[in-house]
């Protein structure tokens, strides 16, 4: 069972443990409107849009983040289409720190990537506490564990979507996350040699950081995994 089936069957059966309970006056999202949102069902969401948007299972996911995770573009698109012009669905975090890019990043769903990449691009207003592009401020989102969407797609090795993130952003340099790892420190510890590549083909050079734990650098994770060909891509590094 992949991560993604076991989360839906647990907050399917959570979300009936709390509609049988009744409990409080919280915007709890129906499993209806839940298995509308995996299963890209439009139609049943239409049906109660307003309060659709307002939903939220008890891992605070929206149905936008439910329809990321489970990869329905289509769905996806039309949910943003449906909110208001601001950004506030597409960057609100879930109960970890998620926002739906990190889901969608996360399965490897890059049609769902795009689609909220684009239309973050397409929001008017600025991040206020940044001051920079809505898109910009979205792929360089973190998490409660310090992860990026590309930390997420490095992590569960999704070549495509790692060189997409990648490109759509090559001057940011992401930093490490709260185990220590940078998402090329990550790639090169885990063996992943074809990561290792887009990753440093990809990047602004002066902006690539492969720091690890333990001052460690992904030269010496390639070293630790006893893998030779992977050592010549780290020598040029600076």
């Amino acid at each position: 069972m992949d991560p993604s089936t076991s989360t839906h069957a647990l907050e399917l059966q959570n979300l009936d443990s709390v509609s049988s309970a009744n409990q409080e006056d919280v915007t709890y999202m129906p499993p209806i409107i839940y298995r509308a949102a995996a299963q890209g069902s439009t139609d049943i969401i239409r049906r109660t849009m307003r309060r659709a948007v307002q939903y939220l299972t008890p891992n605070k996911n929206t149905i936008l983040h439910i329809a990321a995770q489970f990869g329905q573009p289509r769905c996806v698109e039309w949910i943003i289409r449906h909110y208001s012009g601001d950004s506030s669905p597409l960057q609100w975090p879930n109960l970890k720190g998620d926002s739906p890019l990190h889901l969608a990043a996360r399965e490897g769903h890059l049609e769902v990537v795009k689609t909220i990449i684009r239309a973050a691009r397409t929001v008017s207003e600025r991040d206020i506490e940044s001051g920079i592009e809505v898109d910009k401020a979205m792929l360089r989102m973190t998490n409660n564990e310090h992860d990026t969407a590309l930390h997420e797609a490095v992590r569960y090795h999704h070549p495509e979507v790692v060189k997409w993130l990648i490109e759509v952003d090559p001057e940011f340099t992401y930093g490490a996350n709260f185990s220590g790892g940078t998402p090329l420190y990550m790639a090169a510890e885990r063996g992943f040699t074809d990561l290792v590549k887009v990753i440093i083909e990809n990047t602004n050079r002066d902006r690539l950081a492969h720091t690890g734990p333990m001052g460690r650098t992904a030269l010496h994770a390639a070293v630790i995994c006893r893998d030779p060909s992977r050592h010549i891509l780290f020598l040029n590094l600076p």
